[in-house]
């Protein structure tokens, strides 16, 4: 099983998927980089606004397909404008690293202001396809339409 990586990172303003270096897709820097085998591909697609209506349903399913991620490292650094909560913030975070130690977490708060994040998330490709499959067919019948009762839909007419 080849898995399929998210990776982000917020001092080079990127956001990267990955499927075994075979094929990846992100942003970085604010422009769209696609790329088959290491190899960039030209964008040649037009851009087309599309409307999905937002439904209860629909972010249940986004919050179950996020369970699935594993979080396979996090670096980062984080300061807030009050320093009240960043010693908070501060403790909180050293009471949990001295309880895990095994973990790939490195994430520190920091009094001088500075924000930065890295990491990096994994989930099987059949997880992936399977929440793919379920929301390509919730959102293709919103954008058909709902049949009305007594069996009727917009697009077939009883006779």
């Amino acid at each position: 099983m080849i898995p399929v990586s998210f990776s982000w990172d917020t001092e080079k303003r990127s956001i990267t998927f990955k499927w075994n270096g075979f094929f990846s897709f992100g942003w970085e820097k604010g422009k769209v980089l696609k790329r088959i085998l290491g190899f960039p591909i030209p964008n040649g697609f037009k851009r087309k606004k599309i409307h999905f209506p937002m439904r209860w349903i629909h972010l249940k399913e986004g919050f179950s397909f996020l369970s699935k991620w594993k979080l396979k490292k996090v670096e980062g650094t984080f300061s807030f404008p009050d320093p009240m909560v960043n010693g908070l913030l501060y403790g909180w975070v050293s009471a949990m690293e001295s309880t895990e130690a095994g973990r790939k977490f490195n994430v520190s708060i920091n009094f001088l202001g500075e924000n930065r994040c890295s990491g990096e998330a994994i989930i099987s490709v059949r997880t992936l396809l399977y929440h793919f499959k379920k929301w390509f067919f919730l959102l293709f019948r919103e954008m058909r339409g709902r049949p009305k009762r007594g069996g009727e839909s917009r697009w077939m007419p009883r006779i």
